[in-house]
């Protein structure tokens, strides 16, 4: 997060005013924290952030629950799998005219992306 300046002048720095207020109720109809943690009517943490974040992610998230992924370098293992799905896959491939002659093939990727690739041709006589 960062610094904020009021209307009045003022700078609040945004990260030391969550710091400040993580176990600090949040005004909600739900029973939780600002952090995200479920209390109790006292205050008291009866399930933490983390807990939660697991079980949405296992129940929303498929292959998510099987393995524990991290930031840190990716085993051996990992780097395979990453190999085998990189790159968007072709959607669609329609060839377009431009103004000058030249033809190329429009191709849009299933990530929203499009590329433009020169027609090439080939010439059918062999040396003369």
């Amino acid at each position: 997060m960062k610094s904020v300046k009021t209307a009045r002048g003022r700078v609040i720095d945004m990260n030391a005013l969550v710091k400040q207020n993580e176990t600090t109720r949040a005004v909600s109809n739900y029973n939780l924290n600002a952090r995200g943690d479920i209390i109790d009517n006292r205050g008291n943490i009866e399930i933490p952030k983390e807990k939660i974040q697991k079980e949405f992610y296992k129940n929303n998230v498929p292959g998510s629950d099987t393995k524990e992924l991290g930031i840190k370098d990716p085993t051996p293992e990992d780097t395979q799998e990453v190999q085998l799905d990189q790159g968007p896959k072709e959607i669609s491939r329609a060839e377009r005219a431009r103004a000058d002659g030249t033809t190329y093939f429009e191709i849009e990727y299933d990530d929203g992306s499009m590329e433009q690739v020169e027609k090439t041709t080939k010439n059918k006589s062999k040396g003369k």
